[in-house]
């Protein structure tokens, strides 16, 4: 769960230089889409004994730890200036809290491969809201984009809606939010051009994200005491610092050396990661509706990467 796409965008593109990708760094790059895809089924065994709000300032709060210390050590430790506050707490409360919060509710109503599919398909918020708060007309292409997308979101929650099953609903109407609240952070910071969202911001983004996680926690889920569980220690070191604080560190490097089109690519493998490990591991069947629907998906979220018909792009996050 991250802002790197929406951040690369926001960099233009004739002031990039993009370093070559040695082989060493395209492990690492393989690595960090494995640790997100994997983190999917990492949230489903979670959420099996740690409360969704728990789980979520959990993971948080150890982020934040780890990306401080992380950030002393390379002199990078700084206080955000009172332009970068803003981006900070959006960051924070709606790309990382809220939509974390939302989507480890879901878990415990779906499955997670088709719950990585509709989170990571913000693209059907950040259509119409581009045109309505960014001003930006969408070119054929676009266009064609957001049918792929909605179509896919259509094919997947179909099931659901033909056989009335009120419990998948739930999930897929928290997912849903969870993708709003991503997107409007895409928004808020194509909005705000002038910051760079680089790791010595990281610290305070999580730190923003654990704290009110943490007392709406104690306030609707009392003490943590999932924490005498052993089990839980193994997710949250997961969640936390893996998949949250040391793979940013590898995705912000992504958004240095490789174009927005790549890293959109790339990013397109943790929900396909996620999906085929929940197949293995939950026995989540590959039925012809998902894959119908991850296609379409993954079409939607690659036709604005791609080069061709013109116009501005719509920032998607992949």
């Amino acid at each position: 769960m991250s802002i790197e796409n929406a951040a690369a965008r926001v960099i233009p593109q004739s002031a990039a230089r993009h370093k070559p990708m040695s082989g060493w760094f395209l492990a690492c790059v393989v690595a960090a889409i494995c640790i997100w895809g994997g983190n999917w089924p990492v949230m489903k065994f979670g959420s099996h004994y740690i409360p969704p709000l728990w789980f979520a300032a959990s993971r948080f709060l150890s982020a934040a730890a780890l990306s401080f210390a992380i950030a002393f050590a390379l002199g990078k430790l700084r206080l955000p200036t009172r332009a970068e506050w803003p981006v900070v707490a959006g960051v924070g409360i709606l790309q990382m809290g809220l939509f974390t919060a939302l989507v480890t509710g879901a878990l415990h109503f779906v499955m997670p491969g088709r719950a990585s599919l509709i989170a990571y398909a913000t693209s059907i918020w950040v259509v119409p809201g581009a045109a309505l708060v960014l001003k930006q007309k969408l070119n054929a292409q676009q266009s064609l984009a957001a049918v792929c997308s909605y179509a896919g979101i259509a094919v997947i929650v179909l099931p659901a809606l033909l056989h009335a099953d009120l419990h998948s609903m739930i999930g897929y109407l928290m997912l849903g939010a969870a993708s709003l609240s991503w997107a409007a952070n895409i928004l808020q910071i194509k909005l705000t051009p002038g910051v760079k969202l680089d790791f010595s911001l990281l610290p305070w983004q999580t730190l923003v994200a654990a704290l009110p996680l943490c007392v709406l926690a104690l306030l609707f889920e009392g003490g943590p005491v999932f924490l005498l569980d052993h089990r839980s220690w193994y997710v949250i070191a997961y969640t936390g610092p893996l998949a949250t604080a040391l793979t940013f560190l590898i995705v912000l490097q992504m958004t240095q050396r490789l174009s927005p089109v790549t890293v959109s690519v790339c990013m397109l493998g943790v929900p396909v990661v996620g999906l085929t490990l929940s197949s293995l591991i939950f026995g989540e069947t590959l039925s012809p509706d998902l894959l119908l629907g991850m296609g379409l998906l993954c079409l939607g979220l690659l036709l604005p990467a791609l080069p061709g018909l013109g116009g501005r792009r719509v920032a998607f996050k992949a």
